[in-house]
């Protein structure tokens, strides 16, 4: 019986096809309804998205298939369950990478509440997310799975295509829950040292930069891991010990071979506890960070000595195939 894999995002553009790469059956249909797709407004947007992924959800069951929505982060968890209730409510739905930046309070908390009820399952990447989700959303724990973060090594672009800096220096990427300002106020301790961050205009917004502090907004994946990659290393400096944010460009650098000093917070704790990254920094601690990006630059053999255990390890801990395994089970439970 073929399976339709029915996803369910904002993110991602038309085409996209999750897992299908890593699951080459074909007995798997893989299809997404992106926001993407259509204009208007986000909200008109997403509710385009997700009532043709539900109409194509009960498609496939009226044809005789035996379809599995799987939604993307939690706006599109919560929409995706609103159209599957109303239009296909036996096909059952994974809420997958559902990760909050902050949490929602008041009526928009009790809207999600509302909203997640009934989803057969969430994946979250920390255990501190499994319990924080439980506590604050009312999802039931036992519908909670906890997967770490898995990719590929991202694409890095040719030398010349980067633009790296004439000397050494740190680099630091990403936009969700970043303490940018922690990181201005190290690198103003520090003006013999060199920083490029790459970043999301918002994350940034209102940081006052010291001038050997080089900030670029939006720049292209290859590009991004090329300077990640020829830097002495990378900051990840999350705002709060409550932060769940960082996984991506966490895992992205161990698989590059590349040294880490980042917050010690909840969201990572799985990420941090091994031994594979150089610093481990309390949140806001700006003496903690100079001291430990100094390092990236004096203690070039021992910070590159733990990037390759990390980069070992991070082969098995955060290979595809781990997601593989859980859709295969997941398949045989909804």
């Amino acid at each position: 019986m073929t399976r339709a894999l029915i996803n369910t995002t904002d993110l991602m553009a038309p085409g996209w096809r999750f897992m299908a790469d890593h699951m080459p059956d074909p007995d798997l249909d893989w299809s997404s309804f992106t926001s993407q797709a259509y204009g208007g407004p986000n909200r008109v947007r997403r509710l385009r998205a997700v009532t043709a992924a539900a109409l194509a959800a009960r498609r496939a069951r009226k044809a005789g298939h035996k379809p599995l929505l799987i939604s993307h982060l939690p706006n599109m968890a919560a929409l995706t369950n609103f159209t599957r209730r109303a239009l296909c409510p036996s096909v059952p739905q994974i809420a997958f990478s559902f990760n909050f930046t902050a949490l929602p309070d008041g009526a928009r908390r009790k809207a999600y509440r509302n909203g997640l009820r009934d989803i057969d399952e969430f994946v979250v990447f920390s255990a501190h997310e499994k319990q924080l989700y439980a506590r604050e959303l009312g999802v039931p724990p036992d519908r909670i799975r906890v997967l770490k973060w898995a990719m590929d090594p991202p694409e890095t672009a040719l030398d010349a295509d980067a633009a790296r800096p004439d000397q050494p220096y740190l680099c630091s990427i990403g936009g969700e829950a970043r303490d940018y300002r922690l990181l201005a106020n190290a690198m103003r301790r520090l003006p013999g040292r060199r920083a490029v961050v790459i970043a999301r205009p918002y994350s940034v917004q209102g940081i006052d930069f010291p001038d050997n502090v080089d900030v670029r907004l939006n720049q292209p994946g290859p590009v991004t891991w090329r300077l990640a990659t020829d830097s002495v290393g990378l900051a990840l400096p999350l705002l709060s010990h409550q932060t769940a944010c960082g996984h991506i460009t966490l895992v992205a650098a161990k698989l590059l071979g590349v040294p880490v000093v980042a917050t010690d917070c909840l969201g990572l704790a799985e990420y941090l506890s091994d031994g594979t990254v150089y610093g481990r920094i309390a949140p806001g601690d700006t003496d903690a960070m100079v001291e430990a990006i100094e390092g990236l630059f004096t203690d070039r053999d021992a910070a590159q000595a733990i990037a390759q255990t990390a980069q070992i390890k991070a082969r098995t801990e955060h290979a595809p195939s781990n997601w593989v395994r859980y859709m295969e089970d997941a398949l045989t439970r909804l």
